[in-house]
């Protein structure tokens, strides 16, 4: 078995008027990387912060459902052609979310979710 440390805070779901209420969950929670995420799971946070500083969780304002499907910068979501520039492997985490929009994330990118199964 093969395990990847990813040098993140993950820190507690947020209760707040601005996050939806969990639908699953948190303990089932596991850090993937986007690459790695899989029709079904569902997607609740990135990571991100200053630079030189370990990334924190990032929640969405609500869960979503991945919806995996190929990359396409040109596919005119107006959120895909935003990682046309990027160095490097793209995943589309699909569009079955609360922006209906593409979700497109660099490969290796870490990502919270709960798996499908």
């Amino acid at each position: 078995m093969f395990v990847e440390f990813f040098p993140v805070v993950v820190t507690a779901y947020p209760a707040d008027e601005d996050h939806a209420p969990l639908l699953v969950d948190p303990a089932a929670a596991r850090m993937v990387r986007a690459d790695q995420v899989a029709d079904g799971d569902t997607v609740l946070a990135s990571f991100s912060g200053p630079q030189g500083r370990m990334p924190a969780a990032d929640y969405f304002n609500d869960q979503y459902t991945a919806r995996p499907k190929p990359y396409d910068p040109t596919c005119g979501c107006g959120s895909c052609a935003t990682m046309a520039d990027h160095e490097g492997p793209v995943v589309d985490l699909g569009d079955d979310n609360p922006w209906d929009v593409c979700d497109p994330w660099p490969a290796a990118d870490p990502v919270l979710i709960i798996p499908a199964a």
